[in-house]
């Protein structure tokens, strides 16, 4: 069976939506309240889709899309989040299929270690590009620990709305 093209095109507008959306919201929330800037919605999103597909190839064009666009709207240079959320994303995706990510615990670790495997990226990217402040290591593992911790709190308060309402069916 075919899937008509006009569904196919609506799927993917509604999708490409919610990827800007998401992007948007961060930035927003970022800039109004100090302590979003510990969230990292992108991330999550891509470590999100990259669980439930399962699919490596699409979870690095949403990872790379989320990225680009939050680098754009952040002020950061380009391709720093763009190469980490991408990576991020092809690993949740190898996890997938190899990891029962259904359950809370796995979700929570992934999620622990994607957060802090995405700071220790992007930092070590603003090293090399000679574009990152020195600050001592306590301060940005802190920083790191606290995004994770708070990325994986809300990470699983939105995969749990997500599995409960959002594949209901009736």
């Amino acid at each position: 069976m075919e899937i008509p093209r006009v569904n196919t095109l609506g799927i993917i507008g509604r999708f490409a939506i919610a990827m800007a959306a998401v992007v948007v919201i961060q930035g927003i929330l970022a800039f109004k309240f100090r302590v979003f800037s510990y969230f990292d919605l992108p991330l999550i999103y891509s470590v999100y889709y990259g669980f439930v597909l399962g699919n490596p190839i699409a979870s690095i064009l949403i990872g790379s899309g989320l990225g680009l666009m939050q680098d754009s709207l952040s002020g950061a240079l380009l391709g720093f989040n763009g190469l980490s959320k991408t990576l991020i994303g092809f690993l949740a995706a190898s996890a997938g299929t190899k990891f029962n990510v259904d359950q809370a615990i796995t979700r929570g670790v992934a999620l622990f270690l994607f957060s802090i495997g995405d700071g220790l990226l992007v930092s070590i990217l603003g090293l090399t590009a000679g574009s990152a402040t020195s600050t001592a290591y306590g301060v940005v593992l802190g920083g790191w620990t606290l995004s994770a911790a708070f990325n994986t709190l809300l990470g699983l308060a939105l995969f749990g709305y997500y599995d409960r309402f959002g594949n209901a069916t009736t």
